[in-house]
């Protein structure tokens, strides 16, 4: 009988344990796994867009985030690019808009890419494919590089380095998922 009764005891302190360690819990898995990124606040800002964040793992948190960057980067994108075409009358600014509108498209198709690696947990692969949507919105900047004058310019580089980081919380989710912990 003492031992049946060991037995529970252990059990009931096994379990009590292994609970209290649960990595993902509806209250702290989101901020757990966005404290250790390298923009916690934006972490939190994008996946609070998601009410399913609220209780997801870290690999759910890592394709919400990647579908958070994209929204991001296309809303930014339609409206700095939907108002300007056609406004400005010095051909650089044309130049700059159209070509800057062709690499965050391209950024946005590269984290399409990104979430079907996530989705097979090809990890190398979401590196490869989020370095190249970054480069992408390196490739915006370079392109109106010299016309920083107009605040719709200001704006684009103020997305694009929003974008970059919000790929580097990507990054660090997907190596969490990775690695296994949060």
């Amino acid at each position: 009988m003492a031992s049946i009764l060991c037995l529970v005891a252990f059990l009931s302190l096994f379990i009590s344990v292994c609970a209290a360690q649960a990595p993902w819990n509806a209250s702290q898995s989101l901020t757990t796994a966005c404290s250790q990124t390298p923009s916690p606040d934006l972490c939190v800002k994008h996946l609070l867009k998601f009410n399913e964040s609220l209780t997801a793992d870290i690999h759910l948190l890592t394709g919400l985030m990647v579908r958070a960057a994209a929204q991001y980067a296309k809303e930014t994108a339609d409206q700095v690019f939907g108002e300007q075409h056609g406004v400005y009358s010095a051909p650089e600014y044309e130049t700059c808009l159209h070509d800057c509108s062709e690499s965050v498209v391209d950024a946005i198709q590269q984290l399409d890419d990104t979430t079907k690696s996530v989705d097979v947990r090809a990890f190398e692969d979401v590196e490869d494919w989020v370095a190249a949507a970054v480069a992408d919105a390196s490739t915006c900047n370079e392109s109106c590089k010299g016309t920083n004058g107009e605040p719709q310019i200001r704006q684009l580089s103020d997305m694009t380095a929003e974008f970059t980081e919000l790929c580097k919380v990507i990054l660090a989710l997907s190596k969490l998922d990775a690695q296994g912990q949060h």
